[in-house]
This record gives C-alpha cells, sequence and structure tokens, in this order.
C-alpha cells in the first residue's frame, strides 16, 4: 500500500548542517578490507541538495510501504520495527518512475561513470525509520551472481551498511560506496533522524 512521504525540512537543514563540515575536503575514496569503496562528496552540492528536495522535502514524492525488509523468513526479524518504503525508478530493463530521468542525468550517469559499468538493473530509494535503539536487519543479497551494487545517502544518520566482514560503511549525506551486490550485507535503522534515506543501485 502507499506509504505517503512527510516533509521534515527541520530535520534535513540539520543533517545539512552537520554535513557542511565536510564540503570543504575533496572527493575523497576510501576501500575496506572487503573491497568496499566509498567516494564522499559525491556530487556537488546544488545537486545533492536538488535530489534531497525532491525526495525529502517533496510531500508529493510517493513510497510504498513493505512489512519486511528482506524476504527471508527468520523469527528473529518478526517485529514491527522491521519495515521500511520503497521508491523504484528502474526496474526489469525499463524506467518505472516519473522521476527516472532526472535521477539518471544528476546521479546515475555518475554511478555508471564512476563504476564502469553498461546499464542498471534496479533502482530504488529505500526508507529506513527511526527506531529508539539502532536495530539491524536480516542478512541477505542483491542478487545470486557477482555484479555491481552501489548506496547513495540522501541524509546523514547513525544508520549504516554492515558487510559480511564486519566492516561498517556509515551513512553521511552525499556519500557513495561500491562493493559485490553477491555478498552479504545488511542495513538498519537510525536513532538520531527521522529516517535514513539511500539511493540502491544495481549495475552490470
Amino acid at each position: 500500500m502507499p506509504y505517503s512521504q512527510i516533509s521534515y525540512i527541520q530535520e534535513y537543514l540539520l543533517n545539512l548542517t552537520k554535513n557542511n563540515r565536510n564540503t570543504k575536503l575533496k572527493n575523497s575514496i576510501k576501500i575496506l578490507k572487503m573491497k568496499v569503496k566509498i567516494y564522499d562528496n559525491f556530487l556537488p552540492k546544488e545537486h545533492h541538495e536538488q535530489l534531497c528536495k525532491i525526495m525529502i522535502l517533496n510531500p508529493e514524492f510517493t513510497m510504498f510501504f513493505h512489512e519486511n525488509v528482506t524476504n527471508i523468513k527468520n523469527e528473529k526479524f518478526n517485529e514491527n520495527w522491521n519495515w521500511y518504503a520503497t521508491h523504484t525508478f528502474y526496474l526489469n530493463d525499463r524506467p518505472v518512475s516519473d522521476y527516472y530521468d532526472m535521477l539518471k542525468n544528476i546521479l546515475g550517469n555518475r554511478v555508471m561513470e564512476i563504476t564502469n559499468t553498461k546499464t542498471f538493473t534496479r533502482i530504488r530509494l529505500n526508507f529506513y525509520p527511526y527506531t529508539e535503539t539502532l536495530k539491524e536487519h536480516c542478512k541477505h543479497t542483491d542478487r545470486d551472481y557477482s555484479h555491481t551494487a552501489g548506496i547513495y545517502c540522501l541524509n546523514t544518520c547513525d544508520g549504516f551498511t554492515r558487510f559480511e566482514d564486519g566492516s561498517v560503511v556509515e551513512s553521511v549525506a552525499n556519500r557513495f560506496y561500491v562493493f559485490d551486490g553477491s555478498r552479504e550485507h545488511n542495513s538498519s535503522t537510525t536513532t538520531n533522524s527521522k529516517g535514513r534515506y539511500n539511493i540502491n543501485f544495481n549495475l552490470v
């Protein structure tokens, strides 16, 4: 069923202020032990802000509710906090959102350039809600074959992605990180923001 997006302007401005401390740095690349590449300050500031205005601050931008974060059945994760909302831009070899062209022009083309890939297989925005204590979702893989996966962070919060070797990449606004989507990883909720917003890419 549809999940109506709520504008959290004050929250966004607070996170944007925190991230401004990083904008003076040059675009940096870090590599974790599981061969996760991290690109900070991935987009020009004005392009990042444009995405946030459309996907976080825009009450007309719709998302859809999912009762579970993964399709893996696990009693441990059968709790009320284990939900998320999504907006899919690209799926099954075709655009499925009116926002696809905008996203491709601002972000998608740069993602393909950085990852040296030829096409998308899926692009989706994920929203993970606030919880009083930080919760980690069930481990999963995006596909059962080796391929390029990337996550672009829209906002800064204490949420993260954890990989199978224990490496953690924190959610920092305007950060993009790349990894093999066939390797196990998991997402998390956040305790210091209304929600955690990221855009997930799967490419070949």
